[in-house]
C-alpha cells in the first residue's frame, strides 16, 4: 500500500539566515541543529524506516515575531526554491506546497503563480493570519482566486497566536505553559477551525466554488462542532447571500488530514461525517514521528478499499499526483 503524508514541513534556511529566530518557545534553539531543517537524505531514511512513500514538504513559519512583508518575500522564494530542488532531485518521494508571502497579497500571487506554474508545486500552504487577517480578508482573496483558476488547493495550517491573543487568552502562567496552550493543546485548532466558519460565512465559496482547502488534525474541531454550526450560522449568513449551508460546504470543499492525531475517536468522527473520500493521510513530521503515524494508519479498523483512499488515492485525486 503507497502510503502519501501532506503535512509534513521543514523550515528553509532563507529563513534561519533572514529572521534567526528560533522555534516557538524556544527561541534559544539554533533551527539549522534540528532536523526540521533537513530535507535531504536524513528525512529519505527516516521515510523508509516506517514505510512513507512520499511526502508533501511544506515551510513553516515557527515565530510569534512579525515579519515584514519585504522579508516574508524572502523567505518564501529562499524556501520555494529548496523545496523545488529536492523534488527536483526526487520527484518519486516528494511533492511540495508552496510557502506564500501573505503580508503582500500581489506577491503571494506572483509566488503561487512561479511555484504552481514554473516549479510544478502541488498548491500553496497558509499558516495561519495573514498579518492578522483571516483568508475571508478582501485583500486576500485574489490569492485564493488564482488557487481555484489553477485547480490546487491551499492548506490551512496554523499559526503560532498572535500577541494581543496570547496577552487575552493566555497568559497568567508560565511561559511553557502559555505557549502550550496557545499552540498544540488547543489554540492552533480552535483559532484555525475559526478560520474555516469565517471563510464560508464569507461566501468564500459561494464565489470560488471550486476552491479546495485541506485541513490538519482531524478537520480542527469542526467535524465535532459541524452540526451545531450547520444549525446557528446558516440563518444571519443566508440573509447575506450564502447559498450552501455550511455542512454542505465544508463536505463538498473541505479535506481532512490524520496530522498529529494518532488515537481511534478522533479519527472516527470524521470518518462519519465526511467520508473517506476527504480524508488525507499526515504524520505532522518532524513534529510527530513517522513511524507513529504509519503504525496509527495500519491499525485503522477500515475497509481496505477506505484505507488506500485515505494513504494514497486522495491525495493523488487532489494533488494530481502521478499514481505508482
Amino acid at each position: 500500500m503507497r502510503v502519501i503524508a501532506l503535512e509534513e514541513h521543514f523550515v528553509s534556511q532563507a529563513f534561519v539566515e533572514l529572521v534567526r529566530y528560533g522555534l516557538g518557545a524556544q527561541d534559544a534553539v539554533d533551527p539549522s541543529a534540528l532536523e526540521i531543517t533537513n530535507i535531504g537524505e536524513s528525512r529519505l531514511k527516516h521515510m523508509d524506516e516506517s514505510g512513507i512513500d512520499m511526502q508533501v514538504i511544506s515551510q513553516v513559519v515557527p515565530t510569534f515575531k512579525p515579519i515584514p512583508a519585504e522579508r516574508q518575500i524572502e523567505i518564501a522564494v529562499g524556501a520555494n526554491n529548496r523545496a523545488a530542488r529536492t523534488v527536483a532531485d526526487r520527484p518519486d518521494r516528494f511533492a511540495a506546497f508552496a510557502a506564500l508571502p501573505t503580508g503582500d497579497a500581489d506577491a503571494a500571487v506572483s509566488e503561487l503563480d512561479r511555484a504552481v506554474g514554473e516549479l510544478g508545486f502541488v498548491g500553496g500552504l497558509v499558516n495561519g493570519r495573514a498579518d492578522g487577517r483571516f483568508l475571508d480578508h478582501p485583500s486576500l482573496f485574489p490569492v485564493l482566486e488564482r488557487a481555484a483558476a489553477f485547480d490546487v488547493p491551499i492548506y490551512l495550517h496554523p499559526g503560532l497566536p498572535p500577541e494581543s491573543l496570547r496577552r487575552e487568552h493566555y497568559k497568567g502562567f508560565s511561559p511553557a505553559i502559555s505557549y502550550a496552550l496557545g499552540t498544540a493543546p488547543w489554540g492552533w485548532h480552535a483559532e484555525t477551525g475559526l478560520h474555516v466558519l469565517r471563510m464560508i460565512a464569507a461566501r468564500i465559496f459561494d464565489r470560488l466554488p471550486k476552491l479546495q482547502i485541506i485541513i490538519g488534525h482531524m478537520g480542527e474541531m469542526i467535524p465535532f462542532m459541524l452540526d451545531r454550526a450547520d444549525e446557528w450560522l446558516p440563518p444571519a449568513a443566508q440573509r447575506e447571500g450564502l447559498q450552501r449551508s455550511v455542512a454542505d460546504t465544508f463536505r463538498s470543499n473541505f479535506w481532512v488530514t490524520t496530522s498529529g492525531m494518532f488515537t481511534q475517536p478522533p479519527f472516527q468522527l470524521p470518518h462519519h461525517i465526511i467520508g473517506s473520500d476527504h480524508i488525507l493521510f499526515s504524520v505532522d513530521y518532524p513534529f510527530n514521528a513517522n513511524r507513529r503515524g504509519r503504525a496509527f494508519l495500519d491499525a485503522l479498523p477500515i475497509s481496505p478499499a477506505d484505507k488506500a483512499k485515505i494513504s494514497h488515492l486522495n491525495a493523488e485525486r487532489l494533488l494530481k499526483l502521478p499514481a505508482n
